[in-house]
């Protein structure tokens, strides 16, 4: 028997999708709750149309006939705008969005304003160390609250250059999974084409899609612990997967008051390998017995079956 948690079951620990209504952002081809599993509205930066125009290049691998019919679209108008004649939803599900948003505490606001109390946000979040992220610094306190004061609603050049400049492959790949050679590691452009992109980017006013944020699970619950001790977080933790692949799993309810304590809490806990909550004691639980059984058959005190 698997007792380990898929990544849509990660997604949805905290999620009723047959008897809650939910938004889902940014799902493209592959929806987390498809409509024939619950009441579900889609959001993205573009219509549907314009999405398989822009991922028609089969280098993105993107299904273009599955990519999801968009309800709604996020941009000029804020979410609480957009649904201002929807009732709160029950949870918003964000697999790989919440890296690409230019403010940070602005995106999660946002959010909060069209969940009921006690509404659910679930994220699928990379983690650097497993992706082209991997030479970039973490994302820190001071460059979140200045995207907050400035209400960024577009990349800045320093994040567009970052990302162009130290993004890497390895081994051809732009996401892997556990430990890597790291003189293996390739860069994608070089310091002037990142130079290019910031500039013109910079000079056209055109939106050019990076990861504003960097991640790591430890480096993502700091983070969030800093804002809810500043306020500027109403959500308090109520899942957490560690890393799998190239991404970890975390789900947010929606609160008035924060506690930064808390998150600390499960800030320490990854750091050590350690999880508060069943799903993931299984998943530890299983790979040390798979472990204790190779050594056990590698000592000869239990046989292969033939």
């Amino acid at each position: 028997m698997n007792l380990m948690p898929s990544r849509a079951q990660k997604l949805l620990r905290c999620i009723d999708a047959a008897n809650q209504v939910g938004v889902e952002i940014g799902a493209l081809d592959k929806p987390i709750v498809t409509r024939e599993m619950g009441q579900v509205y889609y959001v993205d930066h573009d219509t549907t149309e314009t999405l398989r125009n822009r991922f028609a290049d089969p280098s993105h691998n993107i299904d273009l006939q599955k990519i999801v019919e968009v309800d709604y679209i996020w941009g000029e108008k804020g979410l609480s705008e957009l649904f201002q004649d929807q009732a709160a939803f029950d949870y918003v599900i964000a697999s790989h969005v919440v890296e690409h948003v230019p403010d940070l505490v602005g995106w999660l606001s946002e959010i909060r304003s069209i969940l009921k109390p006690g509404g659910i946000l679930s994220l699928a979040v990379p983690d650097k160390r497993q992706c082209f992220d991997y030479q970039r610094p973490v994302s820190r306190l001071p460059e979140v609250t200045e995207a907050y004061l400035r209400h960024s609603r577009k990349p800045s050049p320093q994040q567009i250059f970052d990302q162009v400049n130290s993004a890497v492959s390895y081994r051809g790949s732009t996401a892997w999974s556990g430990t890597i050679d790291t003189s293996k590691l390739s860069r994608i452009s070089s310091t002037q084409d990142a130079l290019n992109v910031a500039k013109t980017a910079f000079t056209s006013g055109e939106y050019c899609d990076v990861h504003c944020w960097v991640f790591t699970p430890a480096s993502f619950l700091e983070l969030l612990s800093n804002m809810a001790a500043l306020d500027l977080l109403k959500f308090e933790i109520t899942e957490f997967y560690g890393t799998k692949g190239c991404e970890f799993f975390v789900s947010l309810r929606a609160t008035d008051q924060a506690h930064p304590t808390e998150i600390k809490h499960f800030a320490k806990s990854r750091s050590h390998e350690v999880f508060a909550f069943p799903m993931r004691f299984a998943e530890t639980i299983v790979q040390e017995l798979r472990f204790l059984k190779r050594k056990l058959k590698g000592l000869g005190i239990i046989k292969s079956k033939k």
